[in-house]
């Protein structure tokens, strides 16, 4: 469809260039470089005018922008009804792939597009308890949410921007994700990080916990400490997790990153009390971000920690956790980003 400019003569309701509705209310504002040229959604775009909005575009047909009017617009924002957001919501995952990619799109806006929509999958995902394990469609939007993520997380100041919408509200989903972004950060750091292991492993990042969806809420949210038998129970979520998985065509190195994320660098961690470089770089990785991310976040028994006081109690509390190497590249990594 061709776009028209919307200071001229005002046609019928429902046209281009209508006046409409002025309850600010009824609409929210989104970047105009989420709209995609050459696609169609099924939602109407709008532009503020003083205290109207003006129907600028059509649901159902192309965005197009004809090229004269280019210059003459000056478009901060976009308007879309509220009642319209969840199918912009679903043009933005559709499109999310192409958004991330697009260099006129503000990284602030990119990384938050991609958080926002990976964590709502990560979410529906994990709200299920999945007793006959991962299906084929959850397990392609996983691998999909890994490479979109390898892509925004190959781009200069993303990890600083993502870090802006990290939630610090623990929930299973949200950690996942979380971990995912840190995994995947501090093994692109590393020289030699071939891309297939990346994928791998990121994969697992965002598998590691999924088998926690196996394990009773009142565990897992306990605002006090475990018993010894729910302690014993919550230390099965690994395996639980390869269960889960067991019936995808999942990598060893996705296997390996979701098992030994729990190992100790020093060989007193669960389920194989494994050690030093017997435990593959990259679950090491996993490993120390999954504790951060924990330590950061607010759980049902703990607060939240400052990014510098979580290191802090990871180096001198857990001595002999975490390779001190790869430690000190997460240290660097964030402060890259100037997290801490």
């Amino acid at each position: 469809m061709t776009v028209r400019h919307p200071a001229g003569p005002q046609p019928g309701a429902g046209s281009p260039g209508s006046k409409v509705s002025q309850r600010r209310e009824d609409y929210f504002p989104i970047h105009p470089r989420t709209i995609l040229p050459g696609t169609a959604g099924l939602f109407d775009l709008y532009l503020k005018r003083g205290d109207w909005f003006v129907l600028y575009a059509k649901k159902g047909e192309h965005f197009t922008i004809e090229p004269k009017l280019k210059d003459l617009l000056d478009v901060s924002e976009f308007y879309i009804r509220v009642d319209q957001r969840f199918d912009y919501e679903t043009y933005l995952a559709r499109n999310l792939g192409n958004m991330l990619l697009n260099d006129q799109l503000p990284m602030e806006e990119r990384s938050k597009l991609f958080y926002q929509i990976s964590s709502g999958m990560l979410k529906q995902s994990f709200a299920s308890k999945l007793p006959r394990g991962l299906d084929d469609k959850t397990y392609q939007a996983m691998q999909l949410l890994v490479k979109r993520g390898i892509a925004l997380l190959s781009k200069e100041e993303s990890l600083k921007s993502l870090s802006e919408f990290l939630s610090h509200k623990y929930h299973t989903y949200s950690h996942s994700l979380n971990v995912m972004v840190l995994t995947i950060s501090v093994l692109q750091s590393l020289s030699g990080m071939d891309q297939t292991t990346l994928f791998e492993a990121g994969l697992g990042a965002a598998l590691h916990d999924i088998g926690k969806t196996q394990i009773p809420d009142e565990v897992i949210n306990k605002s006090g400490p475990l018993n010894q038998a729910e302690w014993e129970m919550m230390k099965t979520h690994p395996v639980r997790a390869l269960g889960i998985c067991a019936s995808m065509p999942i990598s060893h190195v996705a296997t390996n990153a979701i098992l030994f994320h729990h190992e100790r660098f020093d060989g007193a961690g669960y389920p194989g009390g494994i050690g030093g470089e017997g435990i593959p770089v990259y679950a090491r990785v996993l490993s120390l971000c999954d504790v951060y991310d924990a330590l950061t976040s607010e759980r049902p028994y703990a607060k939240a920690l400052a990014p510098y006081k979580a290191l802090s109690i990871m180096q001198e509390d857990m001595k002999g956790a975490f390779d001190p190497a790869l430690f000190k590249r997460l240290v660097y990594v964030l402060g890259n980003a100037r997290i801490v």
